[in-house]
């Protein structure tokens, strides 16, 4: 029975019943609403208006809008947002796959229905981010009925990814999907929000519901069955119990509730969603997102109280002094003195309160580091994206020039060839920097400890960048003393090491020499080796000595000019040599030259058992091999590259597609992208794991953060070639795979 003390309030969703919306069925089902001191009444989507319009209006108490939310606060419209439900945006572009609609482009000059102005931010963000506007398209006004694309009416149209690809699932028919999130626009899904008065009037009310909500929404997807019961009856939902469970799933994926607390937001996600609003000139550049979130009002709130405490522990101490003062001075006032004490042991007391209070705010405190720390994720999360994001087309760049160089050219287009793959590479060694500097700040490089043949890792190195002062017109001279050959250590990174400094050193070195050396000594009773690069370029100042190896430092804004570079090599050396327990200085004057020197204790081994396999091209005659890549660009690189093998090469566009391939042409070995529509390669590796314990299955992606890696070995994939990919790495996993006996 409800109490009559509840506070009647109205929740107004986006749209109609669905599983969309279970969290906040369940707070009302299950009582915790109630528990909370409300009566609730969850009311449909409000023809031609908007959540936020019914929430400032006043005709709705709360409501539930998407990130354009961000917008109305931008535009001074006096919301606030409580907590975000869904952590990503359901909103995608749907295309059939008979209309080789794949990607953004694909919709210049076709007619693609969306609500235009009304929740359609991340997909004007895609749209501008892949250079598309509004004028190469024709917008159809949204009817909600998907049998218009069937029917030709339409090139394309907006869904939501958590129920509408099922509709199309049901009835056989393959699509595409164009997500934003694949474009680099992310914004938030479903949030819960009310107005500004609200929060200034009953703040712990608003607080209240929020977490009322929370507790729903984890009762409902841990009750998935029940819950879809529910909205079936209560809420007269016309949906089958299967598409609702197709949504039930969905919905879980974009609330990601073992990942990420239900509710929790991150402000400076909400700063780069008002980044994109700004430009894409929907708002002024100086409109503010100040206010958006309920933690602004609550610390503000703090803020008052502390001063109010400061106050009235100014007027204890004054109050005690003036007590003591009538006490030495005025007998005649002893009973008043009595009555003053009492009272300054009330005050006393009220003093205890507060310190409890303080003990609180030190809480609360605790609470902001872990925020700080799930944004300091946050940003971990980012870096991987972004490398991500940009393999992937650096895979097409570099992939296509690999193929390029084996056709015949002249030789004037052989060396813009190899200048090209050159500079991809000098690519790859920025991202590289960037994801090794990640890692190092998350405390998560680790070094493979392992035999290693120092003089040829030296020989090999030299090799490599030889040509570089040869090509600046330097003396370029190096030596290596009578030492140990085989030691203990992570041959990768002290070549990661050498090569660093060098190129440091051919940067800043316009004319004369550069020399390395590297000897064996014996420091602190540890054999070490010792590496000394000198060279004759730019030199330092004391000052800048002394942030040499500080994170994207360098000289000045004028030596970042002139040379470029990311301020990272020096950081990253630094911190391999300290994991490696060794010492790095350096020794330089402005103008002369500088001298760096290494010292790595590292321990000695025996021979290292050597095994150099000359790549070719294997036979694979009579092989089947399955390609799973959403990318048309990567399809026709790897297909291409895959080509001489002779064997036979089967294509699938997204996950579900390659359970199908799988099943009926039974291949050798399957090459899976990760980021695909339709159904992720992870799901999809774990799907024919279920029937198929044998087939080699690669991962070939774009993400090679070492923590993706693993979930890739974990979950049934046997190894993984990263993008931008070499021709030579996917023949030799071939006969690794294949042919090796």
């Amino acid at each position: 029975m409800k109490s009559s003390a509840n506070d009647p309030v109205v929740l107004q969703l986006k749209w109609k019943h669905q599983f969309q919306f279970a969290g906040f069925y369940a707070a009302v089902e299950k009582g915790y609403y109630q528990q909370a001191g409300f009566d609730v009444e969850i009311r449909e989507h409000v023809q031609n208006s908007s959540p936020a319009q019914e929430v400032l209006s006043g005709r709705a108490t709360f409501g539930i809008s998407d990130s354009s939310i961000v917008l109305y606060r931008m535009k001074n419209q006096p919301v606030v947002v409580l907590a975000s439900i869904f952590q990503h945006s359901p909103l995608v572009i749907l295309s059939l796959s008979s209309s080789e609609i794949r990607s953004p482009e694909d919709l210049i000059n076709k007619r693609v229905m969306y609500q235009k102005g009304i929740d359609d931010a991340p997909l004007t963000a895609m749209f501008s981010t892949v250079g598309i506007s509004n004028e190469q398209f024709t917008h159809v006004p949204h009817t909600f009925k998907n049998e218009t694309l069937l029917e030709g009416e339409i090139d394309a149209l907006s869904v939501y990814l958590t129920n509408q690809p099922k509709w199309f699932e049901e009835k056989g028919i393959e699509v595409n999907i164009m997500d934003p999130v694949n474009y680099g626009v992310d914004f938030y899904g479903d949030l819960l929000f009310t107005s500004e008065q609200y929060i200034q009037d009953s703040p712990e009310k608003a607080l209240a519901f929020k977490e009322a909500s929370i507790k729903g929404w984890q009762y409902a997807l841990n009750n998935q069955d029940e819950i879809i019961a529910l909205i079936k009856s209560k809420y007269q939902n016309q949906q089958s119990i299967e598409h609702l469970k197709y949504e039930a799933k969905h919905t879980t994926r974009m609330i990601k509730p073992l990942t990420i607390p239900i509710g929790t937001t991150f402000p400076e996600r909400f700063q780069r969603i008002a980044n994109i609003y700004r430009d894409l000139n929907m708002v002024p550049n100086d409109a503010s997102v100040s206010g958006l979130l309920i933690d602004d009002y609550l610390k503000a709130s703090a803020d008052k109280d502390r001063q109010l405490y400061y106050y009235l522990l100014f007027f204890i101490i004054f109050l005690a002094l003036s007590l003591t003062f009538v006490l030495l001075f005025n007998k005649r006032l002893r009973k008043l003195v009595i009555y003053r004490t009492n009272e300054l042991k009330q005050s006393n007391d009220t003093l205890a309160n507060k310190i409890e209070v303080i003990a609180l705010q030190n809480e609360a405190l605790q609470i902001e580091k872990t925020n700080a720390e799930s944004a300091s994720k946050a940003k971990s999360d980012f870096v991987s994206n972004m490398s991500h994001e940009i393999r992937t087309p650096l895979n097409g760049i570099y992939g296509s020039l690999q193929l390029l160089k084996q056709e015949k050219l002249s030789e004037k287009g052989q060396e813009y060839v190899e200048n090209a793959i050159s500079s991809g590479e000098s690519l790859l060694v920025v991202i590289n920097d960037i994801l090794d500097f990640s890692k190092i700040e998350a405390g998560k490089l680790m070094l493979d400890i392992k035999p290693f043949d120092f003089a040829a890792l030296f020989e090999t190195t030299i090799k490599n960048v030889q040509h570089i002062p040869k090509d600046k017109g330097l003396n370029f001279s190096w030596s290596i003393g009578d030492m140990h050959s085989y030691w203990l250590g992570d041959d990768i990174r002290i070549k990661q090491i050498l090569i660093n400094l060098l190129s440091n050193a051919f940067k800043f070195t316009e004319e004369g020499s550069i020399s390395i050396q590297c000897q064996e000594q014996i420091k602190n009773d540890i054999p070490s080796i010792i590496i000394e690069i000198t060279d004759t370029g730019i030199g330092l100042t004391e000052e800048s000595q002394k942030s040499l190896f500080t994170r994207f430092e360098q000289q000045d804004s004028s030596i970042t000019r002139k040379f470029g570079g990311t301020g990272l090599g020096l950081s990253i050396v630094q911190s391999l040599v300290d994991l490696m327990a060794g010492e790095i200085s350096v020794a330089s004057k402005v103008g002369e030259g500088s001298t760096f020197t290494v010292i790595l204790p590292l321990k000695k081994t025996i021979n290292v058992k050597e095994t150099t396999v000359e790549i070719k091209t294997p036979n694979l005659l009579n092989k089947t091999i399955l390609i799973v890549e959403d990318n048309r660009i990567n399809q026709t690189i790897i297909k291409t590259m895959l080509a001489p093998t002779q064997a036979n090469l089967v294509l699938a566009n997204n996950g579900k597609e390659a359970v199908d391939k799988h099943k009926a042409c039974q291949p050798d070995v399957i090459f899976m992208d990760i980021q695909m529509p339709v159904l992720d390669g992870i799901s999809a590796c774990q799907q024919i794991r279920e029937q198929d314990h044998t087939t080699p299955i690669i991962a070939l992606t774009a993400n090679v953060m070492t923590t993706d890696v693993e979930v890739y070995l974990q979950k049934g994939f046997n190894a993984y070639i990263p993008k931008p990919t070499e021709q030579n790495m996917l023949y030799q996993t071939l006969y690794e795979f294949l042919l090796k006996k």
